[in-house]
């Protein structure tokens, strides 16, 4: 990657408030609105890498191209097996993690420019299928949980169900991530809770909130 394009990816504007820690984080206002049509280009580089980078930027942005980009590259192909995002502590794969927190942005942004209902039912088909992803890999999707809390986006409760169910079945490479959605689902849901955790001879108990 050339430095032309990485400072396009990575490196925040002078001149701003040190809330943002990345490009991801800024608000509408502090955007750099001349980055986007660069960002769009890349979205058709060859080094897809370097095109899901794009991607991931415009969509925290809550624009469509990227959006776009990120909704065919979880849905329409098989998850990515190479780990092109690293967990900064553990190594694991953390792409789809990052991506998930695209399209919770995509949707934040356009729920701020009041087009909060579209974007809810645009990225359920992405995050779902990021769930799954979830079921037999080690990110965590835990940044989806504040949706259903806090906004009432329960539709993502039965996909969860399946991902409890499925990560029970190997707690050794999932550990932490169990007792998360326990503890979310049993907000909804207690008598599934205790049901599911009781086949695998677990409580709640099991778990405590970290």
């Amino acid at each position: 990657m050339n430095k032309e394009t990485s400072d396009l990816l990575y490196t925040l504007p002078q001149g701003l408030p040190s809330y943002a820690s990345d490009l991801t984080d800024l608000d509408e206002a502090d955007i750099p609105q001349d980055r986007i049509p660069k960002l769009r280009i890349l979205l058709k580089d060859a080094n897809e890498y370097i095109a899901l980078e794009a991607a991931r930027l415009l969509c925290s942005w809550a624009d469509d191209e990227g959006f776009d980009f990120i909704q065919r590259f979880v849905c329409d192909r098989e998850p990515l097996a190479e780990n092109w995002m690293p967990h900064r502590l553990r190594v694991y794969d953390d792409t789809y993690k990052h991506l998930l927190d695209a399209l919770i942005r995509y949707w934040a942004k356009n729920s701020d420019n009041g087009n909060g209902i579209t974007a809810r039912k645009k990225i359920v088909r992405p995050v779902s299928r990021i769930i799954i992803f979830s079921n037999i890999n080690q990110f965590e999707i835990k940044r989806i949980f504040w949706l259903i809390e806090d906004e009432g986006f329960t539709e993502y409760i039965p996909e969860l169900k399946s991902h409890l169910t499925e990560i029970l079945k190997n707690p050794e490479f999932h550990h932490w991530k169990i007792g998360d959605c326990a503890h979310l689902l049993q907000k909804f849901d207690p008598e599934f809770v205790t049901k599911t955790l009781a086949a695998h001879g677990k409580t709640l108990a099991d778990y405590p909130v970290q």
